[in-house]
């Protein structure tokens, strides 16, 4: 008597399969994670870059006040003059002050609410930081990453603005994995002005 050839899977075949596209599952899950990571990173970067050019007009708006800018701090500063209010009168320097506030928040996403009240715009633990040296501004945002970093090479020379001390001390950017003070999940963007 002769048999017929088996026809269909056998359980060891349909074993390896489902192995097989499990694998293939968990790795597109992982890069989708992965992407979704690199894309906030990217966003929260575009944000701060925004965020200093903004303050960067305002400064040139009311160039005469340019040293009643200067901050280690703008997410620390209250406000003590509402400029933006109907009739106020308000100097340059309560204009700056009024500036560095509503940059302060523009940081912290507390200018930006949705229809519930929950906050939409802002960076993760900023840190809005304006200085001069030798007649040059410099504004730096800070804020905190997803992933620590390595450490700053020590060959960077200490003018650089990699060297910007904004938000340092505060213990806003150190690693949970590590202990100390580390400042490794410090991101940083610098933009310097005449």
């Amino acid at each position: 008597m002769h048999r017929a050839p088996a026809m269909g899977f056998t359980l060891v075949e349909v074993l390896i399969t489902i192995v097989v596209t499990a694998i293939g599952l968990l790795t597109v899950a992982g890069l989708q994670a992965a992407s979704k990571k690199v894309n906030f990173e990217a966003a929260q970067r575009t944000v701060a870059t925004a965020l200093a050019q903004d303050m960067i007009e305002r400064i040139r708006a009311n160039p005469s006040a340019k040293t009643s800018y200067l901050t280690s701090d703008a997410t620390a500063v209250s406000l003590s003059t509402d400029c933006g209010a109907s009739g106020a009168t308000c100097s340059k320097a309560d204009l700056a002050a009024y500036d560095l506030y509503q940059w302060g928040r523009k940081l912290s996403g507390s200018a930006e609410t949705d229809a519930s009240g929950n906050l939409t715009g802002g960076l993760l633990n900023p840190t809005g930081c304006i200085t001069v040296a030798s007649g040059v501004y410099r504004v730096a945002v800070a804020w905190r990453g997803l992933s620590a970093l390595g450490a700053i090479p020590s060959s960077t020379p200490s003018n650089s603005p990699l060297r910007s001390t904004c938000g340092q001390g505060l213990g806003r950017y150190d690693d949970p994995q590590t202990n100390g003070s580390d400042e490794r999940m410090r991101r940083l963007i610098v933009v310097e002005f005449i």
